[in-house]
């Protein structure tokens, strides 16, 4: 078959955890960095897929948005990456299965957000703002979409993190399922586009979204860090909680008792 059963998934993502989790630090620097970089790359895709496009289009312009976004997810998952919020679900998935520890997970977690900001931010200021690829014509959308990201509450932040990372961590999931190119790229590809288009908030593309804003004159870095808190614990509970801890149990625990 071209693809992996459920149960099968849960083993495959547990043996991912493990590898990401024994990853040596340069290795998770170098792609963390890269998955901060292809996800600020698909930012300033998206934004510009948008770009001039009229208010009367209403939601068909974050859908026109919302299928160029997860390009970045794509090619950060098939050529290599390491991204927190994927992380955040398959290194649990490890912990709850007892294979690495505590502090292997939050090692993990800590290198992979830290470079992973920093890839998100190179882009927002080389290949965003320097190059002015997000100035002009684009400058009012970038400002637009970063004053979106900072205006919820801080419980709607979280909750919306939550949701976020249930679908993020999903297109990471079925890409663990899929055996071939195309089926990873479909499975990839739909959870991301339902996230973008739901206006969910994800913690890496707000690690670009929000610096592109406040260096276009949008808002501030105090926005930055109201934003960024509340939705990074949420999208630990959507991956860890919603999707590892809920197919963890179904799989491993469940069928322990059934038997």
């Amino acid at each position: 078959m071209g693809f992996y059963s459920p149960p099968e998934i849960v083993e495959v993502t547990i043996q991912k955890g493990i590898e990401k989790a024994k990853a040596s630090f340069l290795t998770l620097s170098l792609l963390g960095f890269a998955a901060g970089m292809f996800i600020g790359l698909a930012g300033i895709a998206f934004i510009r897929a948008m770009g001039t496009l009229p208010g009367e289009w209403g939601s068909l312009v974050l859908l026109i948005g919302a299928c160029v976004f997860p390009f970045g997810l794509i090619c950060l998952l098939l050529a290599g990456g390491e991204l927190v919020t994927g992380n955040m679900m398959v290194v649990s998935m490890a912990l709850f299965a007892k294979k690495i520890t505590g502090k292997e997970w939050l090692r993990n977690i800590v290198i992979v957000t830290l470079f992973n900001f920093i890839g998100a931010f190179f882009v927002a200021y080389f290949f965003g703002y320097l190059t002015g690829a997000l100035q002009g014509d684009f400058l009012e959308r970038t400002i637009l979409v970063a004053r979106g990201r900072t205006n919820d509450t801080l419980l709607q932040a979280f909750l919306s993190g939550i949701a976020c990372n249930i679908l993020v961590s999903t297109g990471v999931y079925l890409n663990f399922a899929a055996k071939d190119f195309m089926g990873k790229i479909a499975g990839i590809w739909l959870p991301i586009m339902g996230f973008v288009m739901s206006g969910f908030q994800h913690v890496v593309a707000n690690m670009f979204i929000i610096p592109a804003g406040i260096m276009a004159g949008g808002v501030t870095w105090a926005d930055f860090w109201l934003n960024v808190i509340p939705v990074y614990f949420g999208n630990i509970v959507g991956g860890a909680v919603f999707i590892a801890l809920l197919y963890f149990g179904a799989y491993k625990v469940g069928v322990k008792k059934d038997l």
